[in-house]
């Protein structure tokens, strides 16, 4: 007698859905001011005091930074058009701009679910007004270069003190989250001023430098004259230039570029 067997149902092959490209550069401003820095210092230490395990969550007040805009760029020939968009941005910025500079307020303290502590920038200033205009303006150039953004479609402009991502290890440890309790003394805290007088274009994965600031692509001050940035011929490695006024930096794009000397030179996940 003849025993017909079950069919053994095929499953299709699983089809791998390609992760998206970790970002791995972003459009900031930086944050440098003493009083910020302090204020910043001061919500650290009062966090470390009841929580030693945090350390390493801590945002160093060397990078303090409001990001404007992440992306993903894989070439030299990115990088310059990415500095192409950031340029033409702050100059039709400029024009928004009555003395060449923009003034950020920071006041008190927010968070994203309990694991992103983060300093507020004050929402009835002219600062989150010109912050908004200036993230649309990047994000609109972005898009007509052909540059992906990540989350690209929402901007919250702050300024982040403590991210749970930093340490993977509290999770590990069973800490998912930022007790309100650690900060509340210092929920209401007037951070301070910052005067900006550029946007950067910075690496989120090179070496910081030595001020364990983030490494710089690309920087732009506000109500400067700018020659074009050419592209870069790849094929034979050669360096364009972009002439902006009379000292010269090198970034590591390829890109020479020219900028006004100034007292305050700041620059910036």
């Amino acid at each position: 007698m003849n025993t017909v067997l079950p069919k053994r149902r095929v499953r299709p092959p699983k089809i791998k859905t390609p992760r998206a490209a970790a970002p791995n550069h972003f459009f900031a401003v930086r944050i440098s001011d003493c009083q910020i820095v302090q204020a910043v210092h001061n919500v650290h230490s009062t966090i470390l005091e009841q929580e030693p395990v945090l350390k390493k969550a801590l945002v160093p007040p060397s990078t303090l930074h409001i990001t404007l805009a992440v992306a993903h760029l894989s070439t030299t020939e990115d990088v310059v058009k990415a500095n192409q968009v950031l340029q033409e941005s702050v100059r039709l910025f400029s024009a928004r701009l009555p003395n060449s500079q923009l003034d950020i307020h920071l006041a008190q303290m927010g968070h994203f679910n309990n694991k992103v502590i983060y300093a507020r920038i004050k929402e009835e200033s002219d600062g989150a007004e010109h912050l908004n205009h200036l993230w649309k303006s990047l994000r609109d150039g972005c898009q007509t270069a052909g540059i992906s953004l990540i989350d690209g479609d929402r901007f919250t402009p702050h300024v982040t003190l403590l991210k749970m991502s930093k340490d993977p290890r509290l999770r590990r440890k069973g800490i998912k989250a930022v007790a309100s309790h650690l900060y509340e003394k210092h929920v209401d805290c007037v951070f301070g001023r910052q005067v900006v007088e550029s946007v950067q274009l910075l690496s989120m994965t090179d070496p910081k430098d030595d001020e364990g600031y983030y490494a710089l692509k690309g920087e732009f001050h506000f109500g400067t004259i700018f020659k074009p940035i050419e592209p870069i011929d790849e094929a034979d490695g050669e360096k364009c230039t972009t002439n902006i006024s009379s000292s010269t930096e090198s970034y590591d794009v390829g890109v020479t570029c020219e900028r006004p000397n100034s007292d305050s030179d700041p620059i910036l996940s």
